[in-house]
């Protein structure tokens, strides 16, 4: 017979097995608990933290003293057409930046400045990271992207399309190039901005070569005092370079009135490289 002392014995033990299966059971879940999915938010937050950054002040400066700087815009094509900051480069989404800035064969210490819109400052911080990550150390954010820029009054260069782009562009015709010739070509320039090829094949006489592509660039070889007369491929090519040079500040700008077919119907003279 179980004497009572031992009977206690058992009771306690038992209470204490029912004790900690009950405490492994709350326990357990605690303890195999799977990982959780990363929190967007907290990742989005981290990047922006550790993403460089350049306030829109001081890009303002860097680019009126005229530093180097390769400025990255990230918007679509169409965005980058409506205005964007001199000399900047439209790498819209899709294209691989590092492999196309290695191509390009961009020093790796260079300063480097990504923008878009502004809204999406994550999308900013996250290729700045990256490209710090592929060794460009100097890379940066632009602190409330194009559109506060834009809100600043700071420049921007426009293409060419919109109703105020042509309210920029101003046009003279041949017979009016031809009576101010008469007098002196002292105070004409005249810009031609096919690309190289073209220009080689025949182009009016003592007109310099500036690309489309690179007329931002290349702005210093425009005479801030003479008459610059500027003529393309076609009409479109020279309204945006007339565009261009007008939000480049360069007011005394015409677009040549039927371009150089028209130049040549009137006896126009051509020369060739």
């Amino acid at each position: 017979m179980i004497q009572p002392k031992d009977q206690n014995k058992v009771f306690a033990i038992g209470f204490l097995l029912i004790l900690a299966v009950i405490i492994w059971s709350l326990a357990r879940p605690i303890i195999f608990k799977k990982p959780s999915k990363e929190n967007p938010e907290a990742k989005i937050n981290e990047e922006i933290l550790r993403a460089p950054s350049i306030t829109l002040d001081e890009l303002f400066k860097k680019t009126k003293a005229g530093e180097n700087l390769f400025l990255l815009d990230l918007r679509s094509s169409s965005e980058f057409s409506e205005g964007h900051l001199v000399g900047a480069i439209n790498f819209p989404p899709g294209k691989n930046l590092i492999d196309e800035l290695q191509k390009a064969g961009l020093e790796e210490t260079a300063d480097v400045i990504i923008m878009n819109k502004g809204e999406d400052v994550f999308e900013m911080a996250r290729v700045t990271n990256e490209l710090i990550a592929a060794g460009f150390i100097n890379a940066k954010y632009l602190r409330g992207g194009i559109n506060d820029w834009k809100k600043m009054g700071y420049p921007l260069i426009s293409e060419g399309k919109s109703p105020v782009d042509q309210s920029k562009i101003k046009k003279i015709t041949v017979e009016k190039i031809a009576s101010e010739l008469e007098i002196g070509d002292d105070f004409i320039q005249f810009v031609d901005v096919r690309e190289k090829e073209k220009f080689a094949s025949g182009h009016i006489p003592k007109a310099i070569n500036l690309p489309l592509s690179s007329l931002e660039k290349d702005q210093k070889a425009i005479s801030s005092v003479k008459k610059v007369i500027v003529y393309g491929e076609n009409e479109e090519e020279a309204n945006k370079a007339a565009v261009i040079l007008f939000d480049l500040n360069f007011f005394n700008v015409y677009v040549l009135d039927g371009g150089l077919e028209e130049w040549q119907k009137n006896d126009g003279k051509i020369v060739t490289n």
